[in-house]
């Protein structure tokens, strides 16, 4: 029978249901019908028992429609949006390119592309129609033709796709500077709303933080304090606080964007702190010079020794970089360090390789360091394509 207990809605089961009618059916019929499987009624049964059940799973959705933990696609959408929190919406993957173009050219975005060699499916095309001004190199930001979060190495994006008269060359200078994301799952949506609640109608720095990261262009956000009537070990002046934000390489909003959504939060008459500023107008058009900090962008080169299985199906060291790469976006957030033990996971997870017989990380070519690199709450690591380097041992194993 269904009930609600301390876990919810409780529905029946089919065999339950089946249980129900033949025991109601000898109740009110005749004692001695036979409902077995295999009789007509028992069939008969069975055919109602199935609609019966998808009418208690109806009235469970229905019912988790109501409970933020429980509820799932468009009910959570729903629900959540009751509270101003919306599911956000995929990204595209950015990096900057240079193009050589004769004067009057124009690359139209979403209609001219070019992709990565050897891959025609991975394009990239201008984020803004640009039309060149002289004949030459210049410098423009592309964007992934699907959301996600779409990898092209150092140099790859070189194969024009839709050629042009006047388009000459293209080529990107780094690796996706801005991974995207891909649409807010389930999980994601109800943090981001709890995160929200948490927010609204307060000055903490949970609250500064959930709106800062509210808009899309933000990726990552820190936010310190100093409560102390002196300046902290951190360099924060006597109360105040202090806004770390990355939003991207190149960063995606102007300093004013960035103070405005500080400012929209914090309490009044407390400090933010930064190396950068920007001006926020309040509601009856007074201007505020609101301070912040974009992290510094820490260069990191690696080296990594491996041990291969020569007859294994070895995915090679272009797919390790590529992966690699990745933890740009899920793992070397803003003063996180980067974990050797981390990167060494990661390549063990590819098919064919035995072991990971040595790490070498640091901040020139050639790196000698095997600790983990420290990364201060002002900074935050980025790895690329070019800057590691995978030492192959191929190792034949029967």
């Amino acid at each position: 029978m269904a009930f609600v207990d301390a876990t919810g809605l409780q529905i029946k089961t089919i065999e339950e249901i089946l249980a129900e009618l033949s025991t109601q059916q000898r109740a009110e019929i005749d004692a001695t019908l036979n409902t077995a499987p295999d009789e007509p009624l028992g069939q008969l049964n069975g055919i109602f028992a199935a609609q019966l059940r998808e009418v208690w799973e109806v009235a469970q959705v229905a019912y988790n429609g109501l409970n933020p933990d429980a509820a799932e696609g468009f009910l959570l959408e729903k629900l959540s949006a009751l509270t101003g929190t919306r599911r956000a919406a995929a990204t595209k993957s950015r990096v900057p390119v240079l193009v050589n173009l004769d004067i009057g050219t124009t690359l139209i975005a979403g209609t001219h592309f070019a992709n990565v060699v050897g891959e025609p499916d991975n394009r990239w095309t201008p984020e803004a129609d640009f039309t060149a001004p002289s004949t030459g190199g210049h410098a423009l930001t592309f964007e992934a033709e699907f959301t996600g979060p779409v990898i092209a190495n150092l140099s790859t994006i070189s194969v024009i796709s839709t050629p042009l008269s006047g388009w000459n060359l293209v080529s990107n200078a780094f690796d996706s500077a801005t991974p995207g994301t891909d649409i807010d799952s389930d999980p994601e949506l109800r943090q981001r709303r709890e995160e929200e609640l948490r927010a609204t109608g307060s000055a903490t720095l949970d609250a500064i933080r959930a709106d800062v990261l509210a808009d899309v262009d933000v990726l990552q956000c820190s936010v310190f304090e100093n409560v102390s009537n002196v300046t902290d070990i951190n360099g924060l002046p006597p109360k105040s606080f202090e806004v770390v934000v990355y939003d991207g390489e190149p960063p995606q909003l102007t300093n004013d964007q960035i103070a405005q959504l500080i400012f929209d939060t914090k309490g009044a008459g407390i400090k933010a702190f930064g190396s950068e500023s920007g001006t926020a107008v309040d509601s009856l058009g007074f201007s505020h010079t609101i301070g912040f900090t974009r992290p510094a962008e820490v260069l990191v080169w690696l080296e990594v020794d491996i041990d291969v299985n020569s007859s294994s199906g070895y995915a090679g060291a272009t797919a390790v970089k590529e992966q690699l790469v990745l933890l740009n976006v899920t793992d070397l957030l803003q003063g996180r360090d980067v974990i050797l033990q981390r990167i060494s996971k990661e390549v063990m997870t590819f098919a064919g390789v035995i072991d990971v017989t040595g790490i070498r990380i640091g901040l020139t070519v050639a790196p000698v360091g095997t600790t983990n690199l420290v990364i201060n709450n002002r900074q935050i690591a980025r790895l690329d394509a070019i800057r590691i380097a995978i030492a192959e041992n191929f190792i034949t194993i029967p």
